[in-house]
């Protein structure tokens, strides 16, 4: 029996526009420590669990990566310290429902990040602002240059630029101003404008910027926009065709050993099922 999409749309009005949000960036960024700390203080995770991940952690010597373990959830994640596959998640903000795709930043996992930055309407890269850290990413060798040409590849026409891990750097704008020209520089060789790409200071260790406008004088002295929440929720959600022929954009093809040939994708716009 054809489901009738637009129908059942038309009838949900007041529902917030969802849109899709890759989280990309070279290994040891902090994406997954932002982006875990994110959902803890929009309340998506119980104070039991977070204690559990912070305990369990620092058994492992490992005590900065509690926040990571909010979305690095298997053992050999948590063990290597590394996200390997896509984790999805869905919050709201204000005027959005954000679906998350948290891509793993390392070489090896390369295929991984593509099928999830391939399901993305927006993207956020993040950079490690310590000393050594953002050169490691964005020079020779890094993953920071080849994650900004897939996204831009597979469609994506507009960045966020999480400048992570400034409390390393004393929210020094020295700092995050050498960040961001050298990126900004990058950027328009791949093809993004500058009207598409948005800059924010932000430390995902201490939760800084994230959902609220940071109040740390050292930052609020020289940086007068958003919270990371705040440019997600500015972000104009794409129109979804629902009332065009079905359409699956191809991310994998598969063989399962009970069912067969599986292929697995986004579905760009379909008026029924």
């Amino acid at each position: 029996k054809d489901i009738d999409v637009l129908g059942i749309l038309n009838s949900k009005i007041d529902t917030q526009p969802l849109i899709n949000v890759a989280v990309v960036g070279h290994v040891d960024a902090g994406k997954s420590t932002l982006m875990g700390h994110l959902l803890c203080l929009l309340g998506h995770v119980s104070k039991k669990e977070l204690h559990k991940n912070k305990t369990e952690s620092q058994k492992l010597g490992k005590g900065s990566f509690a926040y990571a373990w909010v979305l690095d959830e298997t053992g050999e994640e948590r063990e290597r310290g590394v996200t390997i596959d896509v984790a999805q998640t869905r919050f709201q903000t204000p005027k959005k429902t954000v679906n998350l795709l948290d891509a793993p930043g390392h070489k090896d996992f390369v295929p991984n990040m593509i099928s999830g930055a391939s399901q993305a309407d927006f993207a956020i890269l993040v950079v490690d602002s310590t000393p050594g850290g953002f050169e490691a990413g964005f020079e020779q060798g890094g993953q920071t240059r080849e994650h900004v040409v897939l996204v831009r590849a597979l469609g994506v026409q507009t960045l966020i630029v999480a400048v992570n891990k400034m409390e390393n750097v004393a929210w020094g704008k020295e700092r995050y101003d050498h960040i961001s020209g050298e990126l900004t520089v990058f950027l328009k060789t791949v093809g993004f404008k500058n009207s598409e790409v948005i800059f924010v200071p932000v430390s995902g260790l201490e939760g800084d910027n994230l959902l609220e406008k940071s109040k740390t004088p050292t930052l609020t002295e020289w940086y007068s926009g958003g919270s990371l929440v705040d440019i997600i929720d500015g972000l104009e959600a794409p129109k979804r065709c629902y009332d065009r022929p079905f359409r699956l954009i191809v991310t994998d093809v598969f063989k399962h050993p009970q069912m067969g040939l599986s292929v697995a994708g986004k579905v760009s716009y379909s008026k029924h099922f």
